[in-house]
């Protein structure tokens, strides 16, 4: 962490400076007291124009004092903002690295806590954290030299309470960090809820559902309140507890400076001792800040082992040390004795080997669960296979560099996915440098230039948070828009017409005919219409291969992929087709 903080090392050093001129300026105060209350003890006002004086250079002092940590609050907002900045930087550009499996095993709401809540926790703990320490330690230097230096008598008299506040602390130290991650951990589950209930408030409002979540937002509140309170009651005993221990200091300070008054007028005069007091209160305000900040070190300790968890985690799918370029000629897709398995299932597929032709339209069929999006997922590498290999042409995909790999596939899915912008910008994605002409084209082909001339302000209508103030067929078209126009080599469409109606789907089918011709392409469907004419069909059970070929061969075998044909004709039991 010390690492973001010394990219900045000026403005680091530039607060600490002014932090140490702040201490300076604030130690020398009480000595200008001393020297004016004793001067005025045996001397008297006279004319007032010493008291004057001593006065004056004392607000001096004060001003100086505030002007510089004006200066220091300034600096260190701006070295604040630049950490926490690079800090979630850094937190975003590793999400964006880490595989697909990473997110199948934590909540969004969660991920977000983290890289704005804990990161601002974080940064707390170590910018002011560090600063305030080094300013209290600092003044303990200085006010501990000048004890010393006034009487040492009772300088060690100041030092009696350290034992116990170290102890104290060392204690709730131990105690709070498990308190205050607890309330992380819990923080995290409430944003869950809170995201999850923003995207999914169609469905809230569809099934009524508003009371259930209620409920939900409500038990994961009351947790949130429990554990902060828990967290905060210890810091509520620590905190005046540590105060009160500080004060018996001062007691004794006050008991034995008066004895001295007392008994060594000589040596010790009413100036000193009002100097001591000021110092030794100075003394008992950074060991309170220094406990105030185990606080914070606490609470930040518990939010950067959520942050680091993202920064420290494995990146397992990585470009290889050296990468081979994308094969140019052959595109086909070879599946040689693959096998996978998601952690926490069974093999999704199993021994599999099939080959997409360059250029040519497979099919992949099956009932729900047979491992058809896996196969998928396996050639655009968001998983690496367990045993066996994918290549395109003679290349295995784990040879090539992600981008190069990627950016050669275009994607179509049963879930399109559209960013917050308009129509013209999620479509150049596919193709920054694309023409308004190509764009219009694209739409074209993919039936939704009608739908898109008639939008508010055309393609440069916003369309919202995934699309939403589009339909889903709509939505759909505009994925498929997007694929015509980046124009790859490979070509995927899982479910590509599942959310539209018979007759937008046959234009549609026009539209993926001129996206497929003389690409190699994988069709994940079960609609008869979309497989029919495929190239090749494979029919997927349980991840392995029960049928393979064309549609009117396979319709002959009076098979699994015969049952399936008889289902979508019929609508017979699905359960039916593997029987």
């Amino acid at each position: 962490m010390g690492n973001y903080l010394l990219e900045h090392k000026f403005l680091f050093g530039l607060t600490l400076g002014l932090a140490c001129g702040m201490t300076l300026l604030s130690v020398a105060v009480p000595s200008v007291i001393q020297k004016l209350l004793d001067e005025v003890f045996k001397e008297g006002l006279g004319d007032g124009g010493f008291l004057a004086r001593a006065l004056g250079l004392i607000a001096c002092l004060f001003l100086l004092k505030e002007t510089l940590n004006c200066f220091r609050i300034r600096v260190n907002n701006n070295l604040e903002q630049k950490v926490i900045f690079k800090l979630r930087k850094d937190l975003h550009d590793k999400l964006l690295d880490l595989p697909i499996s990473f997110y199948d095993r934590r909540k969004s709401g969660d991920i977000s806590s983290r890289v704005v809540e804990d990161v601002q926790s974080v940064e707390r703990a170590i910018l002011d954290g560090t600063e305030q320490g080094v300013i209290a330690v600092l003044t303990l230097i200085g006010v501990t030299i000048m004890m010393f230096f006034q009487e040492p008598r009772l300088a060690f008299l100041v030092f009696l309470p350290l034992p116990i506040l170290a102890v104290m602390a060392f204690r709730y130290a131990k105690v709070s960090k498990r308190n205050w991650r607890l309330v992380r951990e819990a923080s995290g589950d409430l944003n869950s809820i809170l995201v999850e209930d923003i995207q999914g408030n169609r469905l809230i409002h569809a099934f009524a559902l508003q009371e259930r979540e209620k409920s939900r937002f409500h038990k994961i509140g009351k947790e949130v309140e429990k554990r902060s309170l828990q967290a905060m009651y210890r810091w509520s005993v620590q905190g005046p507890g540590a105060s009160f221990t500080s004060s018996l200091g001062i007691l004794a300070v006050v008991g034995m400076g008066a004895y001295l008054l007392e008994t060594d007028k000589k040596n010790f005069t009413t100036g000193q001792f009002f100097a001591f007091l000021l110092y030794a209160n100075m003394f008992y305000e950074p060991v309170r800040q220094l406990v105030s900040i185990n606080n914070l070190v606490s609470a930040g300790k518990a939010s950067g082992e959520r942050v680091f968890e993202i920064l420290d985690a494995d990146v397992q799918i990585q470009d290889p040390d050296q990468a081979t370029p994308f094969p140019c000629g052959d595109h086909s897709i070879v599946f040689d004795s693959v096998s996978f398995s998601y952690d926490t299932r069974a093999s999704i597929v199993s021994d599999l080997d099939f080959r997409l032709q360059h250029g040519s339209t497979t099919a992949l069929v099956g009932p729900t669960g047979a491992g058809k999006s896996t196969v998928a997922n396996l050639i655009l590498r968001y998983y690496d296979v367990e045993r066996g290999a994918v290549r395109i042409g003679d290349t295995d995909v784990r040879d090539l560099r992600l981008k190069d790999l990627r950016s050669q596939i275009g994607m179509v899915s049963q879930d399109p996915f559209l960013f917050d912008a308009s129509v013209k910008e999620n479509l150049l994605l596919a193709e920054p440098s694309a023409l308004e002409s190509d764009l219009q084209n694209a739409l074209e082909v993919a039936h939704a230039w009608n739908f898109v001339r008639e939008l508010p302000d055309g393609w440069d209508t916003l369309i919202g948070e995934k699309g939403v103030r589009l339909s889903m067929g709509e939505k759909q078209r505009l994925t498929l828009a997007r694929a015509i126009l980046k124009a790859p080599p490979i070509v995927i469409l899982d479910e590509a017409t599942s959310s539209v109606d018979v007759e937008t789907e046959r234009g549609i089918q026009n539209a993926l005919a001129t996206l497929t011709k003389d690409r190699t392409t994988l069709v994940i469907a079960h609609r008869l219409s979309t497989i029919r004419d495929a190239d090749q069909i494979i029919f997927l059970e349980k991840g392995k291969i029960i049928e393979q070929g064309k549609h009117e061969e396979l319709l002959g075998v009076d098979g699994a992929y015969a049952r399936f044909c008889k289902y979508q004709e019929n609508f017979i039991p699905e359960k039916k087709i593997s029987s």
